[in-house]
């Protein structure tokens, strides 16, 4: 989904490995021909995933991810990495146009980790694998599966480490958009945090 939020900065929230949210993506960034894209990677990521466009290799999955990945298939067809980034790179390439990865790098990301993953967060989220493996999510549409995912996945201090990602990426992305009000953007979202940071920046515009 797209949200226009002035000439100069569109938004758009795809489900992380949905092949239809990919080919949409593919559609809006030929029409629309930003000047540049942020998205909530990191930049190590960006650079893995124009790495891959050129080496395909096989990727290996957490438990969790394969988990997803089944029941996102219920919805269409699954692939990794994600479509979305898979686009957001070829037109990148394409075009010679800058992609700015917008969460944080891995140094950051460590130090935020260490100091809000516990041991007892680890545990827990080792533990309920099992149970959410057998968990029978009946959700309408895939946007709905990736809440309630979320909902039942992110919990302790796995839940406080996203917000706090949330947090920087909304910080980071406003000060580039701000730095290049002559440019027009395209913010390619997971959908994870597309709700937040599309009603921010919503809001901001008014």
């Amino acid at each position: 989904m797209i949200l226009k939020i002035n000439d100069g900065l569109y938004i758009y929230g795809g489900i992380k490995g949905l092949t239809r949210d990919g080919n949409d993506l593919g559609s809006h960034l030929n029409s629309i021909k930003p000047d540049i894209i942020l998205i909530t990677i990191s930049p190590e990521e960006v650079n893995g995933i124009k790495y891959f466009i050129e080496n395909p290799f096989e990727m290996s999955l957490s438990d969790y991810e394969i988990i997803y990945g089944v029941n996102l298939s219920k919805y269409g067809e699954v692939m990794t990495p994600s479509p979305i980034y898979i686009e957001t790179a070829k037109y990148s390439n394409k075009n010679n146009i800058d992609i700015i990865g917008i969460d944080m790098d891995e140094e950051e990301y460590q130090k935020a980790y260490a100091q809000n993953i516990k041991v007892f967060d680890l545990l827990r989220h080792s533990m309920r694998k099992k149970k959410i493996s057998r968990i029978k999510f009946e959700n309408e549409t895939p946007e709905d599966y990736v809440a309630k995912w979320n909902e039942t996945v992110d919990v302790g201090g796995f839940y406080k480490l996203n917000r706090i990602r949330l947090n920087y990426m909304i910080k980071k992305a406003d000060s580039i958009i701000d730095e290049n009000g002559n440019k027009k953007i395209m913010f390619v979202s997971d959908y994870d945090y597309y709700p937040e940071i599309s009603e921010y920046f919503d809001h901001k515009k008014m």
